[in-house]
């Protein structure tokens, strides 16, 4: 990862969601418009998460870099856990509430556009990516890029 401070990492997830809501606000179908309003909610929540979870690293340990998370997390499981769920949810995996919201942005764009397919499959593989990358580097401390 090029990132190395958590706290810029929530802030550029927060930027590439509001931008996917700009989308959706954008077409006239209905249904897009309430996808879009449903992932404002379910951003404003994963979001604080994400933002309160790398504060209290910060309280406790003095940094917000990545690479010193994952020897926090070796020892408090809990934290991880609840770090990879959050970071989980702004990926927008099944359960969660971004999940649907994003299906249904998905599935009105679709409605409108039908080469939009490919650039909203190029953003989610490689928000999912980056976010696979992170929550592996905090929860197991092994990077898989060599950057």
């Amino acid at each position: 990862m090029f990132q190395s401070d958590a706290k810029a990492l929530a802030a550029y997830s927060s930027i590439t969601h509001m931008s996917f809501v700009l989308m959706a606000l954008v077409f006239i179908v209905m249904s897009g418009k309430t996808g879009g309003v449903i992932l404002m909610l379910a951003h404003g929540y994963t979001s604080t998460l994400m933002f309160y979870l790398v504060g209290e690293f910060y309280h406790v340990s003095g940094s917000r870099m990545v690479y010193y998370m994952s020897s926090f997390f070796g020892s408090g499981m809990i934290m991880a856990l609840l770090f990879a769920v959050v970071f989980l949810s702004n990926m927008g995996t099944p359960p969660s509430l971004s999940f649907f919201s994003e299906f249904i942005v998905i599935s009105s764009s679709l409605g409108m556009m039908k080469f939009s397919f490919w650039m909203l499959f190029v953003y989610f593989f490689f928000g999912f990516l980056l976010f696979y990358l992170f929550v592996n580097q905090i929860c197991y401390g092994k990077s898989l890029c060599k950057f």
